[in-house]
């Protein structure tokens, strides 16, 4: 092998052709990532308003939606109810069907607590979405103008959560805000597992972070009730089962009325007997739902992947070509080397600052494998028995 640097016409396009595809996957994939990251920080700096009167804060109700988990219920109601905020707040409990143990726990509850009211759908209640129209009364029953929801899998650590979450309602623009939510930190998941929900994270909330919101988290999700109203609530999409953190966000958030909270205190974890199901069964939701989102912005994560994947190619392309020649091969080494080291290091800040495993070198491989593991999904989300509209 040879320094050669009369490189053949072939060989230099070829170079360039790596090179634009990583500047692109620099300039856009890289930033796209970041933008979370940023907002991370910026959520952590921001000072709340300190102030003793009640008045200024909002007045908030809390609607969690419930299947009859009587147990998961009486780990949760205790945080929810316990969040130390100045404002008034109520807390209801739409149970599906009803339930003499979520009953049990609730009266026992209401006798310290009498901010705290159930109600639950009739059993009879067939041909639309069970969930929907219990959030719908949940909504109808509310006393206070900011509506925040979330679920029994979720798990409240902070008691100021509430406190960051409503503290942007304190701007009238502000319609609705986003919150995050992660895997319990008990939960040990694999770094293939806490990629994957990174980058389906930042799929979502990068956008919103840049005023293009079309999606939120079920599990940790704010906004005004006269929103709902104004869109009828879910009626555009009450014959899916699901579509209330993804389809109904994307009617009702614009450009200037949504805002993504990442504050640590602003996390909630969730549970499940089998996450890595549960990960896989949320991802098939929302490539079914995805066809009803309106105004979906660009897929710059699928893009980064290909441009990834173009400059691989295009550099080992130039090396098969001109196998002899030093220069070549270290151009090449050098395109690949920087490219995938920058792309690690922003999927360990990302990881980093979603609260889930970190993932660092071995993001690269992930990112490479994202397209064959999207398109796997979604033959297996056109295959799946999962009941995707009300009358399966």
């Amino acid at each position: 092998m040879t320094f050669n640097f009369d490189l053949s016409a072939i060989v230099i396009s070829l170079l360039s052709l790596s090179a634009v595809a990583a500047v692109i996957v620099l300039i856009c994939y890289v930033p796209f990532i970041r933008r979370v990251c940023s907002r991370a920080k910026e959520c952590l700096l921001i000072v709340d308003k300190d102030s003793n009167e009640t008045s200024d804060r909002t007045p908030a109700s809390i609607i969690i939606y419930s299947q009859g988990e009587a147990d998961r219920l009486e780990s949760l109601l205790p945080s929810v109810l316990g969040q130390d905020y100045d404002g008034p707040f109520e807390v209801i409990v739409v149970n599906e069907g009803d339930s003499p143990d979520v009953r049990n726990v609730i009266s026992a509850l209401q006798m310290s607590n009498r901010n705290l009211y159930l109600t639950f759908t009739p059993d009879g209640a067939r041909s639309l979405s069970r969930k929907k129209l219990a959030l719908t009364l949940g909504i109808k029953a509310a006393r206070y103008p900011v509506v925040v929801q979330t679920t029994t899998d979720a798990v409240i650590s902070s008691d100021q959560w509430l406190t960051k979450i409503l503290r942007h309602f304190n701007n009238r623009e502000v319609g609705i805000v986003l919150g995050y939510a992660a895997p319990s930190s008990d939960i040990t998941v694999s770094r293939r597992c806490s990629f994957d929900y990174t980058n389906d994270s930042v799929a979502w909330l990068s956008p919103a972070i840049n005023h293009r919101p079309f999606r939120g988290s079920e599990l940790n999700l704010a906004y005004r009730r006269e929103l709902f109203f104004a869109n009828k609530g879910f009626s555009r999409s009450l014959n899916l089962h699901f579509g209330d953190d993804d389809i109904f966000i994307s009617e009702i958030a614009n450009k200037t009325n949504t805002v993504v909270e990442l504050s640590p205190d602003s996390v909630i974890k969730f549970t499940s007997y089998n996450m890595a199901s549960t990960l896989h069964d949320a991802a098939i939701r929302h490539i079914f739902t995805s066809r009803f989102i309106r105004r979906k912005p660009i897929a710059w994560l699928s893009t980064g992947e290909m441009m990834l994947w173009l400059s691989l190619l295009a550099a080992a392309a130039a090396v098969a070509l001109d196998y002899l020649n030093l220069t070549t091969i270290i151009a090449a080494f050098i395109i690949i080397a920087v490219t995938m080291i920058f792309v690690a290091l922003t999927w360990r800040k990302a990881t980093s600052a979603l609260d889930m495993r970190v993932v660092s070198f071995s993001a690269p491989w992930f990112v490479l494998a994202q397209p064959f593991r999207r398109i796997a999904l979604t033959i297996y989300a056109k295959m799946s028995k999962q009941k995707k509209y009300t009358w399966d």
